[in-house]
């Protein structure tokens, strides 16, 4: 299918081509799925081969449906996918393979649970003695002392039994888990988990490991009861409103992110986020009172999630330039040209969308009307030092060129729609763009400066380009 770069730019809708490139996401993760099923069968260490872990891998891959290719873009799958490419392609040990490879089962189980049918195969703990059901809210914590031990997995229907060394036994309906309280409902020697959700298929989660291991950015908080219920409620309190003013971002969302993880936000800033490229569909934030701001971080950690899914499809920058750093107009260090792309596309929906909802808001206060319109205007300046960086020095494809070009267009219809903005504010968000950029970017150039890349040029003086000499006169019509 041709993309339409309008449709990515902004926001477009859980859209035909919105669908195409989710089912392409869907076709690699299976083929890559497979590639692990015949790797296993050739490469495995024999103790680990003589496991049955390949049972819950076939599984998944066998039994086809719409639930399980929607399981197969799951973020838990994507990071371990990314844990396979990137650690099994060098010698691992034992221990090692019984981890990942056990903790494919509890996707595998999950899946078998929800649908009511039978299965048994081999798991392994993760590394807190626990056993989640990744693509579902629940999952089963046993005491510490038996992470990483091996057990059986045996799924009758609707009930899930587990069974390992040490007389560690336990088992729970479905029913009994969609009952269970987020901090543990005890059963036997167990606890049965469930996430607490802010919509259907949307969770918070700070605890299961393939969703929270990859997050490396802030630190993840530990939120009390209180604490995560009031998490939760900002964050559902921000979705209702992208519901109403955005409802094409938001079907995006809720068709895409599965997971918030809360962060730390020990400098105690306006708000910190992070979202990863190999877990597509976790977004990680700390909490904030407000839910504008709440709606702010979630547009643009989204839209870079956005970005990382399109990009594996349909590529702008063409391979051989991720090497080369510039000038980044949010940063004081060097930044890469697809971090500056990934940048101005945030931003500039970040804008777009508060400029839309100022526009709408009628009691707003003067204060945050000011701050507000500051934030706006100073993005539309990033923007553009952004998109100037990319278009100057980026080599892009043929969609690439119709996606910049695109963004540009978008940014000026952004810029005229400022202009009824107090021109003192205007300037002093241009001012301060101009100074950072003055501070760290090498005279009017892309590159980054920095103390073997300093910007010493000798300039000639003005008017003349040998200067002005003793006596001349000189004069402009």
């Amino acid at each position: 299918m041709k993309l339409d770069e309008n449709f990515w730019i902004g926001a477009g809708g859980v859209t035909p081509q919105w669908k195409w490139v989710v089912r392409q996401r869907v076709t690699d993760a299976l083929a890559r799925l497979e590639g692990v099923a015949k790797a296993f069968a050739s490469k495995a260490p024999a103790a680990v081969a003589k496991r049955d872990y390949l049972a819950g891998l076939r599984y998944f891959l066998d039994r086809g449906g719409a639930d399980r290719d929607r399981l197969a873009v799951h973020p838990a799958v994507d990071y371990w996918l990314f844990l396979w490419d990137r650690h099994f392609s060098q010698p691992c040990t034992v221990k090692d393979w019984h981890l990942q490879m056990g903790l494919f089962q509890g996707i595998s189980a999950g899946l078998v649970l929800e649908r009511g049918d039978r299965a048994e195969f081999d798991s392994t703990l993760d590394p807190d003695g626990r056993l989640y059901l990744y693509g579902s809210p629940y999952g089963v914590a046993f005491a510490a002392g038996h992470a990483r031990k091996p057990v059986r997995l045996c799924v009758r229907g609707k009930r899930l039994e587990i069974e390992g060394p040490g007389r560690l036994k336990t088992a729970a309906t479905l029913e009994e888990l969609r009952g269970a309280v987020v901090d543990g409902t005890p059963s036997g020697d167990a606890l049965l988990l469930k996430a607490q959700e802010i919509r259907p298929g949307m969770i918070v989660e700070d605890k299961a490991w393939l969703l929270t291991h990859g997050v490396t950015m802030h630190g993840l908080a530990k939120l009390k009861p209180k604490q995560r219920d009031r998490f939760a409620s900002v964050i559902s309190e921000a979705l209702d409103a992208l519901d109403e003013q955005a409802p094409a971002f938001a079907a995006e969302i809720s068709d895409m992110v599965r997971v918030l993880v809360p962060l730390e936000n020990p400098m105690k800033f306006g708000s910190v986020s992070s979202s990863y490229a190999n877990m597509r569909g976790v977004i990680g934030l700390s909490h904030a009172e407000d839910p504008l701001l709440q709606v702010e971080t979630l547009i643009h950690e989204f839209c870079h999630q956005k970005m990382n899914q399109l990009l594996i499809l349909e590529p702008i920058l063409l391979p051989g330039q991720s090497g080369q750093v510039f000038y980044s107009p949010w940063r004081k260090d060097a930044r890469r040209l697809r971090g500056l792309l990934l940048g101005a596309h945030a931003f500039l929906n970040v804008a777009a969308h508060l400029l839309k909802f100022l526009r709408s808001e009628d009691g707003f206060k003067e204060k945050a009307r000011i701050d507000v319109m500051l934030n706006i205007a100073q993005r539309l300046y990033q923007v553009e030092a952004a998109l100037r960086c990319v278009s100057f020095y980026g080599t892009l494809t043929e969609f690439g060129q119709s996606f910049v070009v695109g963004m540009w267009r978008e940014l000026g219809l952004l810029f005229h729609g400022v202009q009824w903005f107090p021109a003192a504010l205007l300037k002093e968000a241009r001012d301060h763009c101009a100074e950072h950029r003055a501070q760290h970017a090498l005279f009017e150039t892309g590159f980054h400066k920095s103390d073997d890349f300093i910007d010493k040029l000798e300039r000639a003086p003005f008017l003349t380009p040998g200067g002005v000499e003793a006596g001349v006169k000189t004069s402009v019509e």
